[in-house]
């Protein structure tokens, strides 16, 4: 917009309200559109600093509905309780925030909760990596370069693996068990979610379950009590089939606008240029100030 002022021999803040502006008209003309089935929940940080939004989306047309300060209950709920057919939604994908999922059971108390299950995976992964920490913290001094340079490795998918990966790993599989075991509960996970049917998803995940509390991995049993506390929400996929693969998308554009855009310290305009991602949103800045 700095150019468009220069190249328009405008102020910046002229630019920025007539942005706004037409952003608000398009925005308006799609109010009045009706309350998708299923809606989407996903917090972003900005600036570099603890300051967390909220996204609230569509998942069924794929846009950003709203986009809230904070990410606790009290915006999203106002939010919620401004849809015009509450009732019509069906189920919220969401990361295992306990404040969202309140909030839902609050005031879409016919909606299910679906976790996302990219999230309940980068929980997996995280518990695989803290294995390998805690090896590579260990005694055996000539295999810690190689833990380390496997950390990106061991969390790739065994589809997508080189054979100078498989390689790689099975070295270190012969030298730590418990990294190897590690590994393929990650991926039983990841195969876990390719099940189709839901009572048989219930049946692996009590598999899975067990196989954890026989691993003597302290990183993995960690996960038990999140796959307890979040049982019924995880086994909601299956169900359902949404997740927050799209919202996430829209965060990675939104962390960019903002880079990009540093006089958006205000949080209307803001939310406006990210509502502005939506299709038929997009504003072209010169033809306004003409």
């Amino acid at each position: 917009m700095r150019r468009t002022a220069q190249k328009e021999k405008v102020g910046e803040g002229l630019v920025r309200r007539c942005v706004a502006e037409e952003i608000g008209k398009r925005l308006g003309a799609r109010e009045a559109e009706e309350t998708p089935e299923f809606i989407g929940l996903d917090e972003f940080s900005v600036s570099g600093r603890r300051l967390y939004h909220t996204a609230i989306c569509n998942l069924v047309k794929g846009e950003v509905m709203e986009v809230v300060e904070g990410q606790g209950r009290q915006k999203v709920e106002e939010y919620f309780d401004s849809l015009s057919d509450p009732e019509r939604v069906k189920g919220v994908a969401m990361d295992m925030h306990e404040p969202f999922r309140q909030v839902v059971q609050m005031c879409l108390p016919q909606a299910e909760v679906v976790v996302d299950k990219f999230h309940l995976i980068r929980h997996v992964n995280r518990a695989l990596d803290k294995v390998r920490s805690r090896l590579q913290g260990g005694n055996r001094k000539g295999k810690r370069k190689d833990l380390f340079r496997s950390r990106y490795t061991l969390l790739k998918g065994a589809e997508r693996l080189a054979n100078w990966e498989r390689e790689r790993l099975n070295r270190l599989f012969y030298y730590y068990p418990e990294l190897k075991k590690a590994w393929v509960l990650k991926e039983s996970f990841r195969a876990w979610y390719r099940e189709t049917n839901r009572s048989r998803a219930e049946e692996k995940l009590e598999s899975l379950e067990q196989t954890i509390a026989n691993s003597a991995l302290p990183e993995f049993k960690e996960l038990l009590h999140t796959l307890t506390n979040w049982r019924e929400e995880i086994l909601n996929y299956f169900d359902y089939r949404i997740t927050n693969g799209f919202v996430e998308g829209k965060n990675n554009r939104i962390k960019t606008i903002k880079r990009m855009a540093y006089g958006y310290r205000n949080m209307a305009n803001f939310r406006l240029r990210i509502l502005a991602t939506n299709p038929g949103c997009e504003v072209g800045v010169s033809h306004l100030l003409t």
